[in-house]
């Protein structure tokens, strides 16, 4: 009996040593997927802050976009409504020059 017991207990702590080798490899295998998380968050991260620059400046040259559009809408009501009293002054004076002895004075 004394003989089977070191064989026995020879055989548990190559076991122990085993399962240890093998926490040891899931451990490692835990800590590269570990480091791969951090490197994947972190650029996560940054792309984030990079988007919401690229938003912030998007909405930026929105605003700048539409300012402009309304001032050009406003410009351009105020060349039609110039056109128009263009036109109109056009028109009194070709009424005029068609027949010039129908009133005393050129009308404005």
């Amino acid at each position: 009996m004394t003989n089977s017991q070191p064989e026995n207990l020879e055989t548990r702590v190559t076991t122990i040593e085993e399962q240890l080798e093998q926490v040891l490899e899931s451990l490692d295998l835990i800590a590269t997927i570990q480091r791969g998380i951090r490197i994947e968050v972190r650029n996560t991260s940054q792309t984030s802050a990079r988007l919401e620059r690229t938003v912030r400046q998007l909405a930026e040259i929105s605003a700048r976009t539409q300012a402009v559009v309304v001032r050009n809408q406003e410009e351009l009501e105020q060349y039609r409504a110039d056109i128009r009293q263009n036109q109109e002054n056009i028109h009194r004076i070709l009424a005029y020059l068609e027949n010039p002895h129908r009133g005393d004075t050129m009308p404005n």
